[in-house]
């Protein structure tokens, strides 16, 4: 799997097709295979860039603590060494929140921004969320993943595939992750802030989030396209906070529309 190098580590990419670039994100403890259903889909027309953050995948272990910010400073790295001048990003979750500090940092390098499942301030709610995942991820592996999973994914969706085999695949990854780096990128997720700074962004964007999402509510996604001038606001019914994976058909439907738009 080819590799760069950027400042802070070694990133670990993959890119199928060719076209306009269009780059995905993925969120807190997934790597760039989440993103298969909509690589798959706009590979024959574009140009489709996935990569494993930093404490995930295959990508570097991170020293220290860091934020979204620093995240997406990696982010701008890779698209530098593999010169994306310009690309349609897409952010899933956290991934969502590196989106969001990158089209804030580097505006002329974002066409679109397409937030998914994400959010720009914590609240009470979150923020004891985040921590009790924190405690979880002490214990035991498959308990925690069961735990997770009952967050990450609606229950239309977990109804239809059963908890089992979820956890089964998890469990299966090729390259788990680490306990430290999983527990770095949830202290990430808990200093995320744009409130107060993402009435700046300019670009074309998109706002996506799950009718049966129970980490971000539709309210999380509201205040998002309310405080970005002329978002657009898609609530998908019957999917919870993973719409790329839980219905990658209307996911890719309202992608490809607001693309071509």
């Amino acid at each position: 799997m080819p590799r760069v190098a950027i400042p802070a580590g070694e990133i670990v990419y993959e890119e199928l097709g060719a076209g306009a670039p269009l780059l995905f994100i993925s969120g807190t403890s997934v790597d760039r295979t989440i993103w298969g259903g909509q690589v798959a889909h706009f590979m024959g027309r574009r140009r489709c860039v996935t990569f494993d953050n930093r404490d995930v995948g295959e990508s570097f272990l991170a020293p220290a603590a860091y934020t979204p910010r620093d995240m997406a400073a990696d982010t701008l790295a890779l698209m530098d060494a593999l010169d994306l001048r310009q690309a349609d990003v897409v952010g899933h979750s956290l991934g969502g929140a590196i989106a969001q500090e990158l089209a804030l940092a580097a505006p002329e390098r974002i066409r679109t921004l397409t937030l998914v499942g994400t959010w720009a301030r914590n609240d009470e709610y979150t923020r004891a969320l985040f921590h009790t995942w924190k405690r979880l991820r002490a214990g035991d592996d498959r308990a925690f993943l069961e735990s997770v999973l009952l967050f990450g994914v609606g229950h239309t969706f977990l109804n239809t595939v059963g908890l089992e085999m979820l956890v089964g695949m998890f469990l299966a990854v090729p390259h788990p992750q680490d306990r430290q780096g999983y527990l770095r990128q949830v202290d990430a997720d808990l200093a995320h802030d744009t409130a107060d700074r993402i009435a700046r962004i300019a670009c074309p964007t998109l706002v996506v989030g799950g009718e049966e999402d129970t980490i971000f509510f539709r309210e999380h996604h509201e205040m998002l396209a309310r405080t970005i001038p002329g978002a657009r606001l898609v609530m998908l019914p019957r999917v919870g906070h993973s719409p790329p994976i839980e219905n990658s058909d209307a996911f890719n439907r309202e992608l490809d529309a607001f693309l071509g738009a």
